[in-house]
């Protein structure tokens, strides 16, 4: 099996941009993320990788690709897809760019293991989730957009809010706000008003492959209260939290539109009772948590996507155990097992 793995930022998505003025969390996460699922595919499949010569990434691939910054960019993914059985994705929704890399190489006739077009159109755009799980019932916070003001009675009675893009990717971008009168008059087309929900932050993933929807630990995320950057992840959680996650990551991905496909995170968060679990936002992509995860339980992760390994996930891992870093440092027991 011959599987190409395009992460976006530095499989050459930004070449014609200044290497210094790509954000470093975007550089770091990335980088990570290709490292890891790399790592786990190349156990039991050969691997394409295209990279920007600029970005110094070691990666266990059988093939890198270096990309041309003068030359279309996804002609150069398409040609260098072409021979393989499959294709992961890892790029941002911001600008639409995961949803337009899908669509180019199933284009080219690839394969790629990601959500249907409804899926991705509905995940990458936070308005569109939001309308989604709060007409299934899934508990979510209501929201303002300048196209949709029909909850701004109700957000006026909380204390702190949250203005962030409807598109964004991870953390950026994020602004807290005391007044909601502040916060309404930086609403723009392109961002969306949410009242600042207390809880734990946690994310859950899943994978998606043919038949199955496996369910994988929950662990939670460290986030700065003001900016909400994400700083790494810890898990897994303990049982009844694992449950409470598992719970409402299932309502959430069953009242989405049809297909999700391959691996799916899910940023959630958990209140001091069940009934103040909200589930945040769906990423149907690869996340940061999967430099983590993969630590957590046995066998080959990667191998799920692809139905190699089948069955519940069991953990390999005492509660709390496992912590890694954005940029992909992994602590097991506060011993260091990968270095980023």
């Amino acid at each position: 099996m011959r599987i190409f793995v395009g992460e976006f930022v530095s499989g050459g998505g930004l070449a014609e941009k200044d290497i210094h003025k790509i954000p470093a969390s975007l550089r770091h996460e990335g980088a990570a993320m290709l490292r890891s699922i790399v790592s786990d595919l190349s156990e039991f499949a050969s691997v394409t990788v295209p990279l920007d010569p600029r970005f110094d990434i070691e990666v266990d691939a059988t093939e890198i690709v270096p990309m041309r910054a003068n030359d279309s960019f996804y002609g150069q993914w398409v040609s260098a897809a072409e021979n393989c059985d499959a294709a992961l994705i890892v790029a941002p929704e911001s600008d639409g760019i995961l949803a337009k890399s899908v669509a180019m190489l199933r284009a080219g006739g690839i394969d790629v293991v990601a959500g249907s077009g409804d899926f991705l159109r509905v995940a990458s755009d936070k308005m569109q989730t939001a309308k989604c799980l709060l007409a299934a019932g899934v508990a979510h916070p209501l929201f303002v957009t300048v196209a949709d003001d029909r909850y701004e009675q109700e957000l006026q009675q909380f204390d702190r809010f949250v203005l962030k893009p409807r598109d964004g990717c991870g953390t950026q971008k994020i602004r807290t706000f005391d007044s909601y009168d502040e916060a309404r008059a930086e609403l723009t087309d392109n961002l969306i008003l949410q009242p600042w929900m207390p809880g734990r932050a946690v994310s859950i993933a899943l994978i998606a492959s043919g038949t199955q929807l496996t369910l994988l630990p929950a662990v939670s995320q460290d986030l700065d209260r003001n900016t909400c950057e994400y700083a790494g992840g810890q898990g897994p959680l303990d049982g009844e939290s694992q449950r409470r996650a598992a719970v409402l990551a299932s309502r959430a991905i069953a009242a989405m539109p049809p297909t999700a496909r391959g691996f799916v995170g899910l940023d959630l968060l958990l209140g001091n009772y069940s009934s103040e679990d909200y589930v945040i936002e769906i990423n149907s992509r690869l996340t940061t948590s999967y430099v983590g995860l993969r630590q957590i339980i046995h066998g080959n992760l990667a191998a799920r996507l692809f139905e190699l390994e089948t069955g519940p996930v069991s953990c390999n891992a005492a509660v709390d155990s496992v912590r890694w870093t954005p940029s992909g440092t992994v602590w097991i027991n506060d011993l260091v097992t990968e270095q980023a």
